[in-house]
């Protein structure tokens, strides 16, 4: 049985239908990996949004639906002279925890000898200290 395509079938293999991002017309030397890094979403939603690719045959004019989502989740800031954590907390709207999720080495930057920290007296719920036993010594 010979299976041509029509024209307008291979119109529809071409066009992403409902793409909720940016439509890319494939060029010579595209590559679903290229695509990626030059929009900056993962390989993975690229495929999930074209199924119908073949992803080892992109052909020079096929339409490819790039999602709009970035890989990733963040920005960049880069600190200027006087910036400190509090004021970069202030300016994004941050709490200290989610921006050294952001930035582990936050956590390793060595704080001056000398500094006095106040450090919050945290007793964890039901579990009072037993005085009783200092009595009975």
């Amino acid at each position: 049985m010979d299976m041509q395509q029509s024209p307008q079938n291979d119109d529809m293999r071409r066009r992403p239908t409902g793409c909720r991002g940016y439509v890319h017309v494939i060029e010579e030397g595209d590559t679903l990996y290229k695509l990626a890094k030059k929009y900056d979403v993962k390989l993975f939603d690229i495929m999930r949004l074209n199924p119908y690719v073949n992803v080892y045959n992109l052909q020079i004019g096929d339409e490819i639906c790039i999602p709009t989502m970035p890989a990733r989740p963040e920005k960049t800031y880069v600190v200027n002279e006087g910036d400190t954590i509090g004021k970069v907390l202030d300016a994004f709207q941050l709490d200290f925890n989610t921006l050294a999720r952001y930035n582990p080495m936050l956590l390793e930057v060595e704080l001056p000898e000398g500094l006095i920290l106040k450090v919050p007296l945290i007793q964890p719920r039901g579990e009072m200290p037993d005085f009783e036993d200092d009595e009975e010594d």
